[in-house]
């Protein structure tokens, strides 16, 4: 049996302004949000100290916990020498953003991060998730890269590669099942780096890495994909995962509907 387990959802989601998001996970009843603060209202640079205490009291005040904050930047990647100082940069802000209010987690999309052929981890990425790894470590945060591209012995070996326990891993099984990874079949390789868990489901793509190649899958609802949710919960359950889980739902047409519906089999899933 399962212990007790926090809920939450991703704010953008809902597609609707930061307050309005933060009242409706309230009303709907989930006890954890995420925020994104990668750009927009929400970013460093368009939130004073002032304005990220009062969010802060904002999301405790209707009885939210802020389990993480999501910084992707697109077009920053962290193996292109020409953007990687770049997106280092911006990442120590959110950082030091999400240290400023008490959230424990910052995740982001970390893109593919090895040699398609060798499976090498790339020189640049780990250099500049190390030092984001130190800046995370020295600030009291844990930096989560949500992978797509990288099983379980590529993804292992770009942690012990960074060597810094900040570093650590954001599962979103759909994600990685949208171009063809199995997450259940490496999982067991790298579950003890679990920071967050995305609850998320897609259809199977797959992707040719050496040839620039491939058919992406697609978001379903959760249990109507080619994720083994149920099984990847089982994993995380016997690895003693206690941190919150965030369900996600970034295309759908009724989202509220829709994050409602995925709580209920999410709870299905964990009796």
């Amino acid at each position: 049996m399962m212990p007790t387990i926090t809920v939450g959802v991703d704010a953008s989601d809902f597609r609707v302004p930061v307050k309005e998001a933060l009242d409706t996970a309230s009303r709907l009843k989930f006890r954890a949000v995420e925020l994104a603060v990668g750009d927009g209202e929400l970013a460093p640079e368009n939130l004073t100290a002032s304005g990220r205490r009062h969010l802060a009291r904002f999301a405790e005040g209707l009885g939210l916990k802020v389990a993480a904050v999501t910084a992707d930047l697109p077009g920053l990647r962290l193996t292109d020498m020409r953007t990687v100082d770049q997106r280092v940069q911006r990442t120590r802000m959110v950082i030091e953003l999400a240290h400023q209010v008490g959230v424990p987690v910052v995740v982001s999309a970390a893109g593919s991060l090895t040699h398609p052929e060798t499976g090498e981890p790339s020189a640049v990425a780990i250099e500049a998730l190390g030092q984001i790894g130190e800046f995370a470590d020295a600030s009291g945060v844990q930096f989560a890269i949500r992978p797509a591209y990288e099983g379980g012995a590529r993804l292992s070996a770009v942690l012990r590669a960074v060597g810094c326990p900040a570093v650590r891993v954001c599962l979103d099984p759909a994600a990685m099942v949208m171009v063809g990874t199995d997450p259940l079949a490496s999982i067991d390789q790298y579950v003890e780096s679990v920071a967050l868990l995305h609850v998320r489901d897609a259809t199977a793509g797959f992707a040719d890495r050496r040839r620039g190649e491939g058919r992406a899958g697609r978001e379903t609802p959760l249990g109507e994909g080619d994720a083994d949710i149920a099984g990847i919960l089982e994993v995380l359950r016997d690895a003693e995962y206690r941190s919150p889980y965030i369900l996600r739902r970034t295309d759908a047409p009724r989202p509220i509907d829709d994050l409602q519906m995925a709580r209920e089999v999410l709870a299905r899933m964990c009796p």
